[in-house]
Parts: structure tokens; sequence; C-alpha cells
């Protein structure tokens, strides 16, 4: 993505210059393997068909299939086979002289006794999952408006998460904390997946994984399976797809996360690889996105995919980011001084190998290895009129995961299916911090300040190597062929603070007709301390772990097979959440000597509805709406107020439009004209493929303390008697808008698109800005912005 005054530069030279190598595009076709999502064997004689085309193929003994000669376009797959639940997929994208590849699992039909209609459906969730839970695939996640094709972003449109700032994709899911959602890539356990990560938490301004690699992601918001763990709320699973196994092919891009490239391919008969590379330009839209600071970042991220034999396949992943910023002249940028300058610079590196190994027909494992490592430094200066830096506070973080895992699926018989897996990992990271001492002075009407309090210099200089063990085991049974069980348990052992917990699940899951299920589930979720939590002072070494009760029941049902509706109530205990120590005190002047005790729990409940209709044929919608209470309690008083993230009531909207001009004369008579390839690239242009959607999102107002001014002392504070989140920021709502135009070429294509972010220009409050001489600033969200986008495909 890029800004529309750039798009608006570069655009109409692409198309000229596209219009001189038109050609009648070529045809492509559509592969893949088809398996048992329960015992991952290969599943032959599927028919499958597209059902928007006349073709079709069956799969041979390994599971694979192979559709050629389809024009380039969009197209919709139908899955049939006996004793098999009927597999819809919608919105497959065929390009000119390229396969697309897809994995398909099918499921075992539980209704399969009775004589129902065999509709079939283009919904697919996580095989495993009993409530909370969602699939979405690549085109989701790039067609959704306003989410930039962000992974993180776009799962904000389901009910049960909500968002932080805009300039921030953090996941806050039912009343949770920042950094509560687990991250997985292929099955490689991630810290954070962002450029500029706000460490111990989730989110970050840029994603720094590809999102054109990704197959699909499955995200559970809430009483997740015993085989995820160490996080109280959600999880994230990404699963990244495989490069192209017959020709070499590639793909240039530019827009908001940078300009890149992108290229796969074969390595033999038995292997492909993916390899994308990514190098940002924020200094040309910085005005626009409301940045004080140019931020500098690239990254590489890599796949390399081997099928060893019909039973072993070795995946390996690996993912490189480097950013920094330099923040000038920063009024009151969080560290207390007035005017500073900070400086910052981070890497992160991702690399796993993992063995999907096939045992037998009813067995199968997966083993992971990988090696995590996240450094940054941070310099916080005021810069004195000699030109010389004057640094008050440093950090430097160091942090290496070493971590070996495995999973294993077994099925004893046709009604059971047992999951269990074990994992330990070594973490070793180095903190060294610094802070000058402070002061704090205090002023009297005609008297320079006289000093009042000293705060002591604060340092941390830490170097540990500790390990974290878990194992679980999980049966899940069908007492019925419309009713299954899952039960499980999972154990979780922490060195460092010498803690260990038992977590167990549990879920009900009833199929009441063919097209309506009532699933319930029960959960226990702990999450360790963060790391810098535990080394900030030495009494933190006996920190427990936090943990979270989760209660939910919902309901499914199907109005056809591409319209769904989901409803769903949850109640969400919190315990042992560690708070700096000083929250827990009256007095608003105690020192922050880096003390956490734990001391805070609460809880939060709420209803949730997602109606979503799949992009079948011309339209796609989502409405998704929640309502939810969240409440802390406060250590001074022992009385509940409103949660950082109460927003009550949370709305998404979502709409689109998706029509193809091809089969119009007069269009193809329009396309050759030469001076069509000027104006091509407008917003409204007809196109081979077009799509218009827009996306409606409104939050109540969020919580916060209002402080109190004290002008003796300069400073804004919190009073000790003063009651928690009693005011609420204006309500928050924003519009976007998403054209999105696809041309077809002789054996290539481009895909453009435009976002209009903020469409109305709403002044979207996320904070105040309360500035040491008594004056207080709105902090803004995302204005108005025009975003642009450009992918050549080859």
């Amino acid at each position: 993505m890029f800004s529309g005054q750039n798009c608006l530069k570069v655009l109409p030279v692409i198309l000229f210059f596209v219009h001189l190598l038109f050609a009648q595009p070529q045809t492509g076709s559509i592969g893949g393997k088809i398996f048992d999502t329960h015992s991952l064997q290969p599943v032959a004689g599927v028919n499958v068909v597209v059902s928007n085309a006349g073709q079709g193929a069956a799969s041979t003994e390994e599971g694979y299939f192979y559709i050629e000669k389809l024009q380039p376009g969009s197209y919709n797959l139908e899955f049939y086979h006996l004793g098999y639940a009927v597999l819809k997929k919608a919105n497959i994208i065929v390009n000119p002289k390229r396969t697309t590849v897809l994995e398909i699992g099918l499921t075992e039909d539980v209704l399969q006794g009775e004589k129902i209609e065999a509709i079939g459906s283009y919904f697919s969730d996580p095989v495993d999952a009993v409530v909370s839970a969602r699939s979405m695939d690549f085109e989701e996640i790039r067609r959704s408006p306003g989410d930039l094709i962000d992974i993180q972003r776009a799962v904000q449109s389901l009910p049960a998460v909500v968002s932080g700032s805009d300039q921030i994709n953090e996941i806050i899911v039912r009343g949770g904390y920042p950094g509560e959602n687990l991250f997985l890539l292929d099955n490689i356990e991630i810290p954070n997946p962002n450029h500029f990560p706000v460490y111990g938490a989730g989110g970050g301004p840029i994603n720094m994984l590809n999102s054109y690699m990704v197959r699909e992601i499955d995200f559970y918001a809430g009483a997740f399976p015993v085989r995820y763990g160490d996080k109280a709320s959600s999880v994230m699973d990404i699963k990244m797809r495989n490069g192209d196994e017959e020709r070499f092919r590639g793909e240039a891009s530019m827009g908001f996360a940078g300009i890149g490239g992108l290229v796969e391919g074969p390595l033999g008969k038995k292997a492909n690889f993916i390899f994308s590379a990514r190098k940002s330009y924020l200094d040309l839209i910085k005005k626009q996105v409301g940045l004080s600071a140019v931020p500098y970042y690239y990254n590489f991220q890599g796949r390399f995919s081997w099928n060893m034999n019909q039973k072993n396949i070795l995946i390996l992943n690996s993912v490189y980011g480097s950013d920094k910023i330099n923040l000038e002249d920063e009024d009151e940028a969080g560290y207390g001084r007035g005017a500073e300058n900070v400086d910052t610079h981070g890497d992160q590196l991702i690399n796993g190998v993992t063995l999907r190994t096939l045992w037998s027909g009813n067995m199968f494992s997966h083993i992971t290895a990988s090696w995590i490592r996240s450094a940054s430094d941070v310099d916080v200066y005021e810069r004195l009129l000699t030109g010389t830096r004057d640094v008050f506070f440093t950090n430097r973080l160091l942090e290496n995961e070493y971590a070996l895992r495995a999973d294993f699926n077994y099925l004893p018989g046709r009604k059971t299916e047992i999951g269990f897996g074990a994992s330990v990992k070594n973490i070793r990271f180095n903190y060294d911090i610094w802070e000058e001492a402070d002061t704090l002075f205090l002023f009297r009407t005609g008297q320079p300040g006289q000093v009042f309090l000293i705060y002591p210099e604060w340092t941390v200089n830490e170097k540990i190597s500790t390990y974290k063990f878990a194992g679980y085991g999980q049966i899940s049974h069908k007492i019925f062929d419309d009713l299954r069980l899952t039960g499980g348990l999972r154990y979780d052992y922490f060195q460092f603070n010498r803690f260990s917990s038992l977590s167990p699940r549990l879920g009900l899951s009833w199929m009441v007709s063919p097209k309506t299920s009532l699933n319930m589930a029960y959960g226990m979720h702990f999450q360790s301390p963060y790391y810098m939590e535990l080394v900030a002072n030495e009494q933190n070494k006996n920190l427990k772990n936090k943990y979270t009760r989760q209660y939910i029941t919902g309901l499914e049902h199907f109005f056809s097979d591409d319209i769904k509706l989901s409803v769903e109530a949850y109640y969400k205990t919190y315990d042992n959440v560690p708070v700096p120590l000083k929250y827990t005190t009256p007095d608003p002047l105690d020192y922050d000597n880096g003390v956490y005790v734990n001391a805070e729990k609460g809880y939060s409940a709420g209803a949730e509805l997602f109606f979503q209709k799949k992009l079948v044929r011309h339209f796609s919608s989502i409405v998704s709406y929640s309502y939810s209470v969240s409440k802390r309690r406060d250590e001074r008083n022992g009385k509940y107020f409103n949660g950082d993230y109460d927003y009550r009531n949370v709305l998404t909207l979502i709409g689109g439009y998706k029509y193809d001009f091809r089969p119009h004369e007069w269009y193809q008579s329009l396309s050759k004209k030469w001076w069509y390839s000027i104006i091509a690239w407008l917003p409204f242009a007809p196109a081979d493929e077009f799509e218009i959607s827009l996306k409606f999102r409104y939050l109540g107002g969020r919580p916060y303390t209002p402080p109190v001014y004290h002008p003796e002392f300069r400073k804004w504070i919190v009073e000790e008697q003063q009651e928690l989140n009693t005011h609420r920021y204006p309500e928050y709502h924003r519009l976007d808008l998403r054209f999105d135009q696809r041309y077809f070429f002789g054996s290539w294509n481009l895909v453009l698109f435009f976002d209009f972010l903020n469409v109305y220009n709403r002044d979207n409050i996320w904070s105040y800005q309360y500035n040491s001489d008594g004056t207080v600033s709105k902090v803004l969200q995302f204005q108005t912005m025009p975003i642009g986008g450009v992918t050549l495909e080859f």
C-alpha cells in the first residue's frame, strides 16, 4: 500500500506499459491434495467439481487432483465423497499459466446414517475446536477493508476481539489484556510477529509476516484445546502455503508494508520453496499516517517443503526482520522529562523445522524444533544546547528461545480421537536497563523549585537461562453420532519461578439438526509473567502465573451453504494478575522500583453475535456484535472498577460486491483502447474483476482515569482516594471503503487496490496527553487516509 498521491504518479505509467504488453490471457489450473482432517491420510476417489465452470476431476490414490484449462478468474469448488461431509470452497482465484494449489481437509459426516440432502457448506472451522473458533483464508484477509492486509487486524472484525489504537494491531479478547494471544507459525511458537513490537504484548504497527505466503489462519477466542498453552485468552495458528511445485514464478508488490518481491518454485521433483523480501518507505506518507518520525524496517521470509516419501514431510521456516526509529523533540513522550528524544533499534529472527510423519492409517505426529531471537536497544535522551546527548534511560534487551515440541494424534476407532504431546523450551534472556535518579520539585509562587522528593537510580542487569516444560493429553469421543465430548488436561512448569499448573479443558458439541449445533466449553488457562517483570526487581522471582477460567456456550445455525449465524455467551475470571506494587498503595507519589505483586483479579462477561455470508457469487457480508462488561478489583480499597478495555458495545458491519466485466462486449472493446490504460487505475474504473467493499466499526467509549493537576509539582497525579476508570473517552466509529481491481494478461496478471480509511474523517480520540504546564491535548487515531497497493504476479 502506498499513499494516494504517489499512487497517482505510478499506476498510470504501469498500466500504459501493461497495455503495450496486452495479450489474450492463457488458461490456468487448480490442483492440490485431499486428506482426512483427523488422520491426515490421503482420500482417494473424491469428486471435485468446479461448480461455475462445468469441469471436474477425481482424486488419485495419493489424494491428488488436477483440473486444467480454466479461464483466469474466480471459481467455487465442491468436494464429494461417500462417508464425508460435503465441502465447498468459494472465491478460488485462477491466474494465467499458473496452478492454484489447495490443501483440502475432509471430515467424517456425523449424520451419514440419516437420509438428508448432501448440501455441504462453504464454512470450515478448526478441526479440534468446540467453541469460539474461526478459520480465514488468504483471500478473506486480503479483501478485508481497512485492515492493511494484516492478519491481526483482520481478526479484529470478530465479535470476541477488540482493538487497541488504530496504529497498533494488538489482539485483545473478551475483556483481557494485551499480550494474551498465542501466535504459532507452522507449529512454531513466536512471541510477537511485528516490526517495532510492544515487548511483553503481541502488537505492533506493521506485521512482519508476509500475508501473501499465508494459506489460512485458525483463531480461537477462548477455551482452546490443551495442545495450546501459556496464554490466558486466545490463539492464532498461522498456516503457511507451499511454493509452486510446477514452475518458477514471482510477484512484485508495493504497499503500506513496503516495497518487495516474492519468488517460488520447485526444487527437484519432491521439494518446493517460497521466499519474500520487503523494505519500508513510510517516509513518503509520514504526515498522512500521523507518524511523528520516520520508521525504517525490512524483512525476509522463506519456507522450504520436502516430501521425503509418502509418510514424511519436512518443512523449514525462517523469518528475519529489522527496524529502527528516531523520535525527535517529543513533548511528554512518556519518560517524564518534557521534550525528549528516543532512539530505538530492534530485530527478530525466527527459525524452525517440522517433521510431519504418518505412522500408520490412524496415527500421525508433528515434531518441531525452533530458535527465536529478539533484540532491542532503546536510548532516551535530552539534546543539550551544545548538541550533545544527555542520556537518562537505556534499555538493552536480548531474548533467545530454543524449543522442541512433539504433537501426536491417534485414532483408536471411528468414534474416538486421542491427542497427546510434550514440549521443552530453554529461555535465555539478558536485560541491561538503567534510569538515572529523578527529582520531584516543589514550586511556590515567586520562588525557585525546591527538592521535594528524590527517586533513586534504577538499574537492572540480569543474564538468565531457564526452562519451561509442558505436557498434555486430550480425548474426543462421539457418545452418539451427533454428540461429541472432548476433555483434556495440560501440565506446565516454569523453572524460573518454580510454578507448576494443571489446566483442565472440557467441551461438548451436539448437532441438533443438520443445520444447527449447540456447543459448550470450559477452560482453565495459565500464563507465565513476562520476563521483564520477573527481573525488574529481586522480589519478583516468586511471581506466580496468572490464570483465567472461561465458561462458554454457543449456538450455530446454517441458513444455507454460504450463510451462517453464531451466537455465544461467556463468563471469564482473572486471578493472580501481576501489577506494579505502587498501584496497590494509597500514596500516588510512591516510587516505582520495579516490584510486581500478584494482586489483581477481575472478571468479564458478555454475549456475541456473528453473521456471515461467504462470497459465492457477487455479495458477501459480515455482521459482528458483542456486548460485554469487564471489571477489575482496586487493591487500594477492594472495590471493582471498569477494565481498561471495557468498551461495552462493539459493532462491525462489512459488505462487499464483486463483478466480472469480461463477458460484456462493451468492456472487451473498451479494454483494448490505448487511452483506457491511462484511466484504468481509477478506483471506479471497470476491470476484468472488480470489487467494492466497506466496513463500519463502532466501539463504545473506553474507560480512563482523569488525573488531577498539581501546580506545586507541575505534575498530573491520580489522587489517593480517587476511583479508577470513572470516565470514558468519546465513542469510536469509522467507515473504511475499499476497491479491488484484477486484470488478466497473457501469462501474468495485475492486482490493484485502494483503501480509504476513516472516510468521513472522524476524530477518534485514543487518549489525552497531560502536559507539565497543565494543558491537555488529544491523541488521535487514524485520520482520513487514502492508501493504494499494486501487485504484479507473473
